[in-house]
């Protein structure tokens, strides 16, 4: 059965607001439950208070409805129970095959019972989105009952698609304006010319597009030390005095642990990865802050310094999450800063302790046994006298190499030799056809006897032109039978001296032609090589 259209989250309240009709049972106390979960649908805080009051709401508001579940989408294809009607232990596992009906169907689905009650679905969609579905279990008084439930049931779900479409805009527009200011502030940092310079850019542009009281940067100084950059709000500070003083001791701690702190620890949920730190709330004691959270500053390993951010109000997950996204962006920005402002000194010593802590320090097991290896087999080397072996692609070649060539572009006719054999002055290592040369010989042949023949018969008529024409007929034709003669004393293909193919192979191009001079072999004698 399809759902009939709805008239919106409009007609929905006035519905709640002015039809008597009341499902069974309906009596004071329904009246005071339904009045609770408008409470509740009023003052939700949570997505679960929120789910839970307006399932609430509905199946108090159908007619003969005996249970409700409302599902919905997780990651991937998944679907979980987000509310469940009237008792949130009840099973209903019954319900689902309704429930992926009308997900696959994408429309409103009816099922009865033997029982005499039935099952409604109704997907809530809101154009190629799918957020989940809704099901009530009804009793059926009739089919028109039935259809008036599916409409309310269509009109609730489009109250319920619209606020998760007006939660999906608020939620996409708040990352874009994230990414816009994560954006802004790496530019902000990469445009200053000093580490002091970026940090105030930092402290000054968070403060005024987070909702937080006061921001702090500070760089690592030492092995465990912290250095105050930068304050927001302030051109200058006393870095002796105790807020500073308390800063730096919870920018020192958080480095330390290598993760997030928070103040208070009622901020902290079960899979946050932060810390609750003592001298954290004391920079909060001592800032007259409610919350504060310490991010350290690290880049491939290495400790940059620390964020601080501190706050009149409680920290909301996603503020949390931002922060710490933040010190992955910005720390290796600002690692890029102090690198460059460090003297050649500097580098050099921090190499060499970098090192140093290695080979010497409980850490990098790898590296020690890298450095034994290389004093052992340094030692082997000045001491043990070993052969020196240089390992490379080579290639053993003759030291003449000689080139069988196309005397003239032809067709190849036989080829019994390839690269590997091995041959002899003189062998044979190719012949080309010579039936078209034997015919233009032939054909010479006959022209030069034409030729004389003319040339006599001139010569006894006294006729100096016609003997000077059929002289130059009988050269003509007398060189191009020579020519011809030369190319059949070409047509085999000889190797030059005694040695091996190397290379060429024409016995899968036999009647292939070929063009003058193209390389067929190569031979190189046997008596000389060179790598």
């Amino acid at each position: 059965m399809s759902s009939a259209p709805g008239s919106g989250p409009a007609a929905v309240v006035g519905a709640v607001a002015s039809e008597p009709r009341l499902g069974p049972g309906y009596s004071a106390a329904g009246d005071a439950a339904a009045a609770d979960f408008w409470s509740l649908l009023v003052n939700a805080r949570t997505s679960d208070q929120l789910c839970r009051a307006w399932l609430g709401i509905l199946c108090q508001w159908i007619p003969g409805t005996q249970a409700g579940l409302l599902l919905l989408h997780e990651a991937g294809d998944n679907y979980a129970p987000a509310a469940v009607w009237p008792d949130p232990e009840r099973d209903m596992s019954h319900l689902a095959g309704v429930a992926q009906q009308a997900l696959v169907e994408r429309r409103g689905v009816v099922r009865d019972e033997s029982s005499g009650l039935a099952q409604c679905a109704y997907p809530l969609l809101s154009a190629d989105q799918t957020y989940g579905v809704v099901v009530l279990h009804v009793v059926a008084r009739g089919d028109a009952a039935v259809r008036d439930a599916l409409r309310l049931l269509h009109w609730g779900a489009g109250w319920l698609v619209g606020l998760f479409d007006r939660r999906h805009l608020l939620d996409r527009d708040l990352r874009l304006r994230r990414s816009a200011l994560l954006q802004d502030l790496l530019l902000g940092v990469l445009a200053e010319s000093r580490p002091e310079d970026a940090a105030r850019w930092v402290v000054n542009r968070l403060a005024e597009a987070l909702p937080c009281r006061q921001a702090l940067v500070g760089r690592a100084k030492g092995d465990d030390g912290i250095e105050l950059l930068s304050v927001s709000g302030s051109a200058s500070f006393e870095p002796h005095s105790n807020l500073m003083a308390a800063a730096r001791e919870a920018m020192r701690e958080a480095v330390r642990s290598g993760q997030p702190e928070v103040h208070p620890l009622q901020e902290l949920d079960g899979n946050a990865p932060a810390l609750a730190a003592s001298a954290l709330a004391d920079y909060c004691q001592e800032a007259e802050a409610r919350s504060a959270i310490a991010l350290p500053l690290e880049h491939r390993g290495r400790r940059v310094g620390a964020l601080l951010l501190d706050f009149d109000a409680r920290i909301f997950p996603e503020t949390r999450e931002f922060a710490q996204t933040l010190a992955l962006a910005l720390a290796p920005a600002l690692d890029l800063h102090q690198t460059a402002s460090r003297s050649l000194w500097a580098h050099a010593r921090e190499r060499t302790r970098a090192w140093t802590s290695g080979l010497v320090g409980p850490r990098y097991p790898g590296l020690k046994l890298a450095g034994i290896a290389a004093a052992v087999a340094l030692l082997l080397a000045a001491v043990v006298p070993v052969d020196f072996r240089v390992r490379s692609p080579s290639t053993v070649e003759g030291q003449v190499q000689r080139a069988a060539v196309a005397p003239f572009a032809g067709f190849i006719q036989e080829s019994r030799l390839r690269a590997g054999d091995r041959v002899k002055q003189g062998d044979v290592l190719a012949r080309l056809d010579d039936r078209e040369l034997k015919l233009e010989a032939s054909k010479w042949a006959a022209q030069a006897e034409l030729a004389e023949r003319k040339l006599r018969e001139a010569m006894a008529r006294g006729n100096a032109v016609a003997v000077q024409l059929g002289q130059a007929e009988v050269d003509e034709a007398q060189a191009e039978l020579s020519l011809v003669n030369s190319k059949l004393a070409r047509v085999d293909v000889t190797a030059p001296f005694d040695g091996v193919v190397v290379r060429g192979d024409l016995s899968q191009q036999l009647g292939a032609p070929v063009d003058q001079g193209k390389l067929l072999f190569e031979v190189a004698p046997l008596s000389a090589w060179r790598v």
